[in-house]
């Protein structure tokens, strides 16, 4: 049925120039839940990809990187902790030694560098496995 009176144009005029002063807050919501999905999708393809790469470097054997540089640290540590006490020890037998100095403004950032990541990546084993 056609509006022979002009009246529905009128109304579809009216709302269109409301609609610019007061948007619709649900067309607003619809657009702020498809970018936050969006946003997810590519964070869920994101993880995926490293997920995979992870899963291929736990399958190859052999000594890693984050293994030898966690080692490396470990035994820098041992040595910066137990110098005094071998030094002493040495001393109480008859043999008294000086070690060199330790270094340590590299290796503890590093270590507690790796500490913190080792313990990220045990956390997300226990959360997938719930």
């Amino acid at each position: 049925m056609a509006d022979l009176t002009g009246v529905g144009e009128a109304v579809t005029g009216v709302k269109d120039i409301l609609g610019m002063f007061f948007p619709d807050k649900t067309e607003e919501e619809k657009a702020k839940m498809a970018q936050a999905f969006q946003i997810l999708q590519l964070q869920a393809q994101a993880d995926a990809g490293q997920n995979a790469t992870n899963a291929e470097g736990a399958a190859t054997g052999g000594l890693h990187f984050r293994d030898g540089a966690g080692w490396v640290c470990v035994a820098g540590f041992a040595i910066a902790v137990l110098k005094s006490p071998i030094e002493w020890g040495a001393a109480l037998v008859g043999h008294p030694v000086v070690l060199p100095a330790v270094d340590t403004s590299v290796i503890y950032p590093m270590l507690l560098g790796l500490l913190g990541l080792g313990g990220m990546h045990m956390n997300e084993q226990v959360q997938a496995r719930k």
